[in-house]
């Protein structure tokens, strides 16, 4: 059986919180990772492809118009050639427009499944850390409470002294042969 000097129950105390005050800690650090890596994984596997798909349809709607404007302005000003520049400038801006949307959601579909697996990995990674936190804290904790209890009954035990008398033993005094 192995033997420990211990020179301060305080000691003991303190490191049975400070173990607790890890615990909790790390549990909710963990917590809240997991709860953004979720947050994020449905926001660009739901949210995003869902927006850019509004945004793509609403700039085709524009780019559609613009040109439809065009149109009816080139017939009615017939047999005249009718100034489009700046209808021109404006299908320019649109199309522009509806090719950024175009790439956002490509860009999204794209990096959804990259993002999942990452997460995924992080996951697994954490795993252990998660149990660990779970499952080994409080058995760590359980047994600090159980020397601790061992130490104060040990306390409660008279010891003699050489001089015939019996003392009640303390941390601070214990002889050499007297670890515990």
């Amino acid at each position: 059986m192995a033997s420990a000097r211990v020179h301060s129950m305080q000691a003991l105390r303190d490191m049975k919180a400070a173990v607790a005050d890890f615990a909790e800690s790390v549990s909710r650090t963990l917590t809240s990772v997991d709860a953004d890596i979720n947050r994020i994984t449905q926001w660009l596997s739901q949210d995003r492809p869902a927006y850019w798909k509004l945004q793509l349809r609403k700039r085709e709607e524009a780019v559609a118009k613009i040109q439809g404007d065009i149109m009816r302005k080139r017939i009615i000003a017939a047999p005249e050639p009718a100034s489009i520049v700046e209808e021109q400038k404006a299908l320019e801006k649109a199309k522009r427009r509806m090719e950024s949307a175009q790439r956002k959601l490509e860009a999204v579909r794209r990096w959804a499944p990259v993002w999942e697996r990452e997460a995924l990995l992080y996951k697994t990674a954490c795993r252990g850390i998660t149990e660990a936190i779970h499952r080994d804290m409080p058995a760590a904790a359980v047994r600090l409470e159980t020397l601790m209890r061992s130490l104060e009954a040990y306390l409660q035990v008279a010891v003699p002294r050489t001089d015939g008398e019996i003392a009640p033993p303390t941390l601070e005094s214990q002889p050499e042969g007297g670890e515990s």
